[in-house]
C-alpha cells in the first residue's frame, strides 16, 4: 500500500499529453491565422472608417439633415466589422483538435480570458488523461456522499496556480467511519500508528520533489493516511474516496478547489 502511494508521485503534476506536439503545431497555425484576419479586419475598419467620414461630409455639406442610406449602410458594416469574436477563435482550434465528444463541451472557457488558449492545448493532448480524471471525481462524489459528504456536482477546470488546502476536512467523514469500524477490533492504535506513519513518509516523498508545494504534499499524505484506515477496517473498496484521489492523482491531475457547485481540477503549465 505504501508503495502504491510512494510510486504515485511520479504522476502528480506531470500528465502525459501524447498528443502535444501536434496540438502545438495547430496552435501555431491558429495564431498565424489570427494575425492576418486581424490585419485583414483593421484593414477595412479603417477603409470603412473613411467613407462614414467621406459620407458624414456630404450629409454636412448638403445642410438638409437628411441622413444617407449610404451612410446608414456603413454605420452598420462599421459595427460589425468591430465587433470582435469573444472566443478569439478558439471554437475553430477546439473543433480541430478537441475529440468528437468534447465538441459541445468548452473545457477551457473556464479559464481566465488570457490562460485559455493554453488551456485547450493542454487539455485536448491529453484527452483519455483528462477524461480519466473526470471519472476519478466522479467516484470521489460517490463515495463521499456514501459518508454524507457532498461537493460539487460540475467538474471544471482552470490553470494550476494553487492547491486544495481542504483535503483534511474533505475527507473527516470517512476518517471517522473508519475509525469506527476500527473501534470494534483489536489493534486499532497499532493500526492509526502505521497509518500516520505511511502519511507521514508519503508526504515526505512528495516534498523531495516538489519542495514549494506542501499543501499538495499534505494532502496526498492524508489521502494515503485514509487509505490505510479504510482498508484496515475493511469498508467497501466503491467507497473508498482516498482510492479516488490517487486514481486522479495518477492521472497527472491534482484538485485546485471545491466549491458549493464545482469541483476545480488544475491544468499544469505546459
Amino acid at each position: 500500500m505504501h508503495d502504491s502511494w510512494s510510486s504515485l508521485v511520479g504522476n502528480i503534476l506531470t500528465p502525459a499529453r501524447p498528443r502535444l506536439e501536434a496540438c502545438l503545431r495547430a496552435r501555431e497555425e491558429h495564431v498565424e491565422t489570427r494575425r492576418v484576419l486581424g490585419q485583414r479586419r483593421a484593414k477595412r475598419i479603417a477603409e470603412c472608417e473613411a467613407r462614414l467620414v467621406a459620407a458624414r461630409e456630404e450629409v454636412f455639406a448638403a445642410h438638409d439633415g437628411v441622413v444617407t442610406a449610404r451612410m446608414t449602410d456603413l454605420e452598420r458594416e462599421w459595427r460589425a466589422l468591430a465587433r470582435q469574436d469573444p472566443d478569439n477563435g478558439l471554437m475553430d482550434l477546439w473543433a480541430r483538435i478537441a475529440p468528437a465528444s468534447w465538441l459541445d463541451r468548452k473545457r477551457w472557457r473556464d479559464s481566465d480570458r488570457a490562460a485559455q488558449l493554453d488551456s485547450a492545448i493542454a487539455l485536448a493532448s491529453d484527452a483519455a488523461a483528462v477524461d480519466e480524471a473526470e471519472r476519478a471525481v466522479d467516484v470521489l462524489r460517490s463515495s463521499l456522499a456514501e459518508s454524507g459528504m457532498i461537493i460539487g456536482r460540475r467538474t471544471k477546470w482552470h490553470p494550476a496556480d494553487q492547491d486544495y488546502a481542504g483535503t483534511v476536512e474533505l475527507l473527516a467523514s470517512p476518517v471517522a467511519r473508519a475509525r469506527e469500524a476500527l473501534a470494534t477490533r483489536e489493534g486499532e492504535r497499532m493500526v492509526v500508528a502505521r497509518a500516520h506513519r505511511c502519511a507521514e513518509e508519503v508526504s515526505a516523498v512528495v516534498l523531495e520533489r516538489f519542495s514549494d508545494r506542501q499543501v499538495l504534499a499534505g494532502a496526498v499524505g492524508h489521502a494515503a493516511f485514509v487509505d490505510h484506515l479504510w482498508r484496515a477496517a475493511r469498508l467497501p473498496e466503491r467507497a473508498n474516496p482516498a482510492a479516488a484521489l490517487h486514481a486522479l492523482w495518477k492521472t497527472g491531475y491534482v484538485l485546485r478547489t471545491i466549491e458549493a457547485r464545482d469541483v476545480v481540477l488544475a491544468i499544469p503549465p505546459l
